[in-house]
């Protein structure tokens, strides 16, 4: 086996280039994002801890400024 064909297999069999690796991490990082997000905006919907809590401010009701006449 020459040099020549060892060099043109084992860039086949090895299909990771600096580029790749960086969009694969930046992809797994948007997926945890993502997740994240979509866990924040599932969990007033599904844990009874969070019902109530994002409704605070609607619960005190308008608020008007006492007038000085």
């Amino acid at each position: 086996m020459s040099l020549a064909v060892a060099s043109g297999v084992a860039p086949s069999i090895v299909l990771f280039t600096v580029t790749t690796g960086i969009a694969a991490v930046a992809s797994v990082m948007l997926t945890l994002f993502v997740l994240v997000i979509v866990a924040f905006a599932v969990a007033p919907l599904v844990s009874s801890t969070w019902i109530g809590q994002q409704d605070v401010s609607s619960t005190t009701g308008p608020r008007t400024e006492p007038s000085d006449d």
